[in-house]
């Protein structure tokens, strides 16, 4: 009786052993094995861009990266057919959600499940000792009308990184790399995650990029209220010379807590837009979400294909101005109101 596996790679035409480098390393084996175990078309594609990740390159893995990409168009494409989109729902537990993904990654004891218990509705595991926290863990942050996802992960070091946690970052607005104040290693702790990051072809950036191993990313320097954390800090910031911002906090300050969903809406240039039908008020607490530089036209993909396809025209209220028509081009800012007309 065949495997599923081997029944995978007849239905695909593509078969792992006949391709697989002699010098791939244990990480891509251990994709490839989760790959085969995969049962969803969602956890394929997560656990396939996986592989392209880890996959060191170089000209003796050409031909099995092709094939890689290959494959995922195919996944892509059946996806699509399927009318659903990706996500990491099926394979992480939970599904993206709010108005921005924000993955908190660090290492060990550096005070991630601390900041998201602190700061969302989530019942994190805490503990003193390093690997307490073993899975993805979501929370939403409130801010004002909206919310925003912030997930905690496992630890990142020199020698243990998540491989699922490659694809989730690429596919969130954000990372926040968490920092100890507290620990002289706070410098060689930060490298490493930097390593283990580039060694698979991630590179964090300050901005937002449509390079998809380009990862927007910020740094949280937790534990300011630790004992030399001022010195440390210091030092941070001579490492870091202005590549990231660098937000001094201690989740024992209820008032930084409250100040760092404001903060993450900003950085992000979140934008709210609210609906109105035509002679009706305006709904006003519960707004579409689109980014700065978006426009009247990504709104319309977010109510219903249809106005995208169908706009006539629109009218924008901005602040105290008069209502003016504008086409689906129209930049959007946050605040404006808009009514659709198809």
């Amino acid at each position: 009786m065949r495997s599923l596996p081997r029944m995978m790679e007849e239905i695909s035409g593509f078969s792992y052993t006949d391709h697989m480098p002699t010098n791939a390393g244990p990480e891509y084996k251990k994709a490839e094995e989760a790959f085969r175990a995969a049962r969803t078309i969602d956890e394929r594609i997560t656990r396939l861009e996986d592989m392209m990740a880890v996959l060191p390159k170089h000209k003796g893995t050409d031909h099995l990266y092709a094939d890689l990409k290959r494959r995922m168009s195919k996944l892509q494409r059946q996806l699509e057919s399927s009318g659903r989109k990706g996500g990491g729902g099926p394979t992480l537990g939970f599904d993206k959600e709010g108005a921005a993904q924000l993955i908190l990654v660090g290492p060990p004891n550096s005070g991630k499940s601390s900041i998201l218990q602190a700061s969302t509705n989530a019942a994190p595991e805490i503990g003193e000792y390093p690997f307490s926290t073993h899975a993805m863990q979501p929370g939403m942050v409130q801010y004002q009308d909206i919310q925003m996802q912030l997930v905690d992960s496992p630890p990142v070091t020199s020698d243990f990184m998540p491989t699922h946690l490659l694809s989730l970052i690429r596919g969130a607005e954000a990372v926040l790399l968490v920092t100890d104040l507290s620990v002289d290693t706070l410098l060689d702790d930060l490298e490493a995650v930097f390593q283990a990051f580039e060694l698979r072809h991630v590179h964090f950036a300050a901005h937002r990029s449509e390079d998809r191993d380009s990862v927007r990313a910020r740094i949280i320097a937790n534990k300011i209220d630790a004992p030399g954390a001022e010195t440390r800090l210091q030092l941070l910031r001579e490492m870091i010379a202005g590549r990231f911002e660098i937000l001094p906090l201690s989740t024992r300050d209820a008032q930084a807590v409250g100040r760092l969903p404001g903060i993450l809406f900003r950085w992000l240039q979140i934008v709210r837009v609210y609906s109105k039908m035509p002679g009706k008020k305006a709904e006003m607490d519960r707004p579409y979400t689109v980014f700065t530089g978006q426009t009247v036209g990504d709104i319309c993909s977010l109510v219903h294909k249809d106005f995208l396809q169908n706009l006539r025209f629109a009218r924008m209220w901005r602040g105290r101005s008069r209502p003016i028509t504008v086409s689906k081009h129209e930049p959007v800012y946050d605040g404006d109101v808009l009514e659709l007309h198809i």
